[in-house]
């Protein structure tokens, strides 16, 4: 089976050098941008969001570069269309990038071939999580520049407003990013588990949707200068040989409870299916009209004994009625959580939480507040969550803002940061994390009403979807996360079809028996993920290979055992250490 579907194989990154600028062409997007050696910016890229937030898919329809001895140039002509319902969206763009002495330029043009409604169209600059924490300068409009600093926490609203540029340094190298074009502000993009701090345009307190015609233009500009040297030598990664995992005698935390989605309109449960499978729970949301509760449920509860797993009922109430008359249809015996939501703003509001107090009264079942879609809205809307919830949760996903498959790696990183600070949230409360699917269930931000759900990621059935997933979890684990539900039980957004189980599935069954059994630290280097679990048996490493070239790894345990193994591209494995 091929790791990546052709659908979804990102383009082949084209490096790009002029003295001491680095970086790479990756489609429309110029990444991994740096200084000397110094990371400055993740990326720049154009964006077209429609009127439901939604990123439409753009097309690089040509591409010239020109290099010469003190710098380069790229121009990309660009194709913005997809679907909507009164027709095709459709837009055109060009982006010009230069290099040249101590500046970065990357220029963006767009014209509407169609009417249509956006939310946001033009350049987005992504910055690295690694600047969490440190100074940075805000120029405003105004021509002000005030001093500020990166959060650390994960920022519930806009950190910096009205940004015409920023002024930082790092590792001895200077910045500064002036934008035109329009009022520029930046938000935190780990509310949504993307691995970076975003400076976009239009400001969210600008009206939107906005209507355009054919013919609408949009120009702006991002201009990067750098000066200094790098403080820290920057060594080449060796691109063979073996690297090492490091696993401590640290404990880190325990095994958490793994829970699968109910697959929709499901029929039988799956042939692979086993009792003693050690999932907890599925999870089934009621979100469609009353008559199909029951059989929703029904469903669900195949499938939960199929894998002697108890049920996980969300509510998504549009009144409080709605909550006791899900309750009505809930057998106490099979349940081993319950949870409520607002089917607008998909959190926990405290009068649909006080109808589910009243409905369970009696009943000896663990209850859940959060939000249904994003630690973005778990994090906004933590003052209005009833303060006697037992437990927090929230939902995952990495491709809220892009679909490449470098971001939604890129994504583990935010996944660490949200399971940080769904913790810190909780005060010491229960966190449970999930559904975490990689694309998501429905659009929680649709100005329009619209929320379908998206359709399922050609990556399920794949190698990769192991291996990230695999990186979830070791993102995801710590104290105070006790349990995690991934993707669904069968079907196109599953661990399996009906007769067989896809990697992620092999994946997460061998997981699923290793709850409540002790996590250990490690060290390990980019590219690998690493899960120790000490069991009776002694030290399990399950492995997963993050990027698109096999790598071997020397693997050293905390008591002198060691193994080796040879990881292929987005592939998993396990060793045993003595």
């Amino acid at each position: 089976m091929s790791a990546l579907p052709e659908s979804r194989r990102p383009p082949e990154p084209l490096p790009l050098r002029a003295g001491p600028w680095s970086a790479e062409l990756r489609g429309e997007e110029l990444a991994d941008i740096r200084y000397d050696g110094t990371l400055l910016l993740r990326a720049v890229r154009p964006v077209v969001r429609d009127e439901d937030w939604n990123t439409v898919p753009v097309t690089v329809v040509d591409r010239q570069v020109s290099r010469r001895p003190d710098g380069w140039s790229a121009a990309l002509v660009l194709r913005f269309r997809g679907p909507d319902p009164t027709g095709p969206l459709d837009y055109d763009g060009r982006v010009e990038v230069t290099v040249e002495g101590d500046g970065l330029t990357v220029s963006f043009a767009g014209t509407a071939r169609a009417a249509f409604r956006r939310n946001r169209i033009g350049l987005v600059v992504l910055h690295p999580l690694g600047d969490a924490g440190r100074p940075v300068e805000v120029v405003h409009t105004d021509g002000s520049v005030v001093p500020a600093t990166w959060p650390e926490a994960i920022s519930p609203h806009q950190p910096f407003r009205d940004v015409r540029g920023l002024r930082w340094q790092r590792e001895g190298v200077r910045a500064a990013l002036d934008l035109d074009g329009d009022v520029f502000e930046t938000e935190d993009q780990r509310n949504w588990t993307d691995a970076s701090f975003k400076t976009y345009s239009t400001p969210l307190s600008e009206p939107f949707p906005v209507e355009l015609a054919p013919g609408d233009q949009v120009h702006q500009t991002a201009r990067l200068h750098a000066a200094g040297r790098a403080s820290t030598v920057h060594a080449e990664p060796r691109a063979s040989s073996a690297q090492q995992v490091v696993v401590t005698g640290a404990a880190r935390a325990l095994v958490p409870a793994l829970s699968l989605g109910a697959t929709p309109r499901s029929g039988a449960a799956p042939a692979w299916a086993q009792p003693d499978s050690g999932f907890a729970a599925v999870l089934v949301e009621l979100t469609r009209a009353e008559p199909d509760w029951p059989a929703v449920l029904a469903a669900a509860t195949r499938e939960a004994d199929s894998l002697g797993a108890a049920l996980d009922v969300r509510v998504v109430a549009q009144e409080p009625t709605d909550v006791r008359a899900a309750v009505e249809l809930l057998d106490p015996s099979r349940l081993g959580r319950i949870g409520v939501f607002d089917a607008v703003g998909h959190v926990t509001t405290r009068p649909l939480w006080e109808a589910l107090l009243k409905a369970a009264h009696g009943a000896d079942v663990p209850l859940v507040a959060g939000a249904r879609s994003h630690f973005a809205e778990l994090n906004r809307r933590i003052g209005d969550l009833p303060p006697d919830a037992p437990a927090l949760t929230c939902s995952i996903t990495p491709q809220m803002h892009a679909a490449e498959v470098p971001h939604i790696v890129d994504s583990l990183a935010g996944q660490e940061a949200v399971a940080r600070d769904a913790v810190r949230l909780s005060g010491g409360r229960a966190v449970h994390l999930g559904p975490v699917t990689l694309r998501q269930r429905f659009n929680a931000v649709a100005t329009s009403g619209r929320q379908a759900s998206a359709r399922p990621d050609p990556l399920q059935p794949s190698r990769f979807t192991a291996a990230w997933t695999l990186g979830s979890v070791c993102a995801l684990t710590r104290r105070g996360v006790e349990s995690l539900c991934f993707y669904e039980v069968s079907g196109a957004g599953g661990i399996g079809d009906a007769d067989r189980l896809y990697p992620v599935g092999e994946l997460l069954t061998v997981l699923a028996r290793l709850r409540g059994c002790q996590v250990l630290a490690t060290r390990a280097p980019g590219g690998v993920a690493a899960y120790p679990v000490r069991t009776a048996d002694g030290l399990r490493v399950v492995l997963a290979r993050l990027a698109d070239t096999p790598m071997r790894y020397d693997v050293q345990g905390p008591d002198g055992g060691s193994a080796s193994v040879e990881l292929e591209a987005w592939s998993t494995a396990e060793v045993r250490l003595t």
